[in-house]
């Protein structure tokens, strides 16, 4: 099955579910498709999934932003400027994770791979 058919399956089980919009095609998700990126909604990856992806975006747009804003004209020692962000990444990666995880139990959404095998399929959720 192509990850596009999969893709609709799961937006249409999201979008009759109660999760709001923003938390179900957060921008991160959004900039991953701009680039043509095949990547799952939040919802249906793991948990392990989720803590590394989100942490280390977080970890690194913030860390980056830290340092061009604040880091770099205070002498911040090389140690901190990445231990910061890794720990920082850690805890964001960590809550999102499990809230996906929470979320998706609780609407009980399908699994990825239990999504409809064809596009008409996806009829069924609507």
């Amino acid at each position: 099955m192509s990850f596009e058919a999969k893709k609709q399956a799961a937006m249409v089980e999201l979008e009759n579910s109660k999760i709001w919009r923003p938390n179900y095609e957060p921008p991160f998700l959004l900039f991953m498709w701009w680039l043509g990126k095949e990547t799952r909604p939040p919802h249906y990856n793991s948990f392990m999934r989720n803590a590394l992806s989100l942490g280390s975006f977080f970890a690194v747009g913030w860390g980056l932003i830290m340092w061009l804003l604040v880091w770099n004209s205070t002498g911040l020692s090389a140690l901190a400027a990445i231990g910061a962000p890794l720990l920082a990444g850690l805890s964001f990666g960590l809550i999102l994770a499990c809230y996906y995880s929470f979320s998706a139990k609780r609407s009980k959404l399908s699994g990825w791979e239990e999504l409809p095998e064809t596009e008409e399929c996806t009829e069924q959720y609507s």
